[in-house]
């Protein structure tokens, strides 16, 4: 498949996990319940998480979960591909996971990355990246408003 002539913010809907990188993780769901991300429009996602400083007490764990709607009760999708566990020295580090939509169940296409393993003050950043298979992609104004997106192409 040729990516020549794309352009990041037209071909990917960018949804955050948390409002504010400086905010230390805790033991929730990323994005609270309400704001689940709907990936009904890709045949697959991405999941970013950009690792700052991990606590050397804490062992942080993301699993991406599934629910029927934005305030569903979140359901596993895969214990084993679905979840990533980090080690005390991962600081730094970017883990990423990709999951086919045919994947989930059915009317299961809202997702959150359930992060456990934390309380002293660990860091990392959750971005869900969106191939949405209509394009161009409308990204929401309060994460990527049009002024922040820029390209030099052509």
């Amino acid at each position: 498949m040729s990516r020549m002539g794309e352009i990041f913010a037209h071909v990917y809907k960018i949804a955050k996990g948390q409002s504010l990188v400086e905010t230390a993780l805790t033991a929730a769901n990323y994005p609270l319940s309400g704001y689940y991300v709907d990936v009904s429009k890709c045949e697959r996602f991405h999941v970013l998480i950009d690792l700052g400083t991990i606590h050397g007490s804490d062992t942080p764990i993301f699993e991406i979960k599934q629910a029927d709607s934005a305030t569903g009760t979140l359901d596993t999708i895969s214990a084993t591909y679905a979840k990533h566990t980090c080690a005390a020295n991962d600081d730094g580090e970017m883990v990423m996971l990709t999951i086919e939509v045919d994947k989930l169940a059915t009317d299961h296409h809202f997702v959150s990355c359930v992060v456990s393993g934390v309380s002293n003050g660990s860091y990392g950043t959750i971005y869900f990246l969106l191939p949405e298979t209509t394009l161009p992609v409308t990204q929401a104004t309060a994460v990527c408003p049009a002024a922040s997106q820029h390209e030099f192409v052509g």
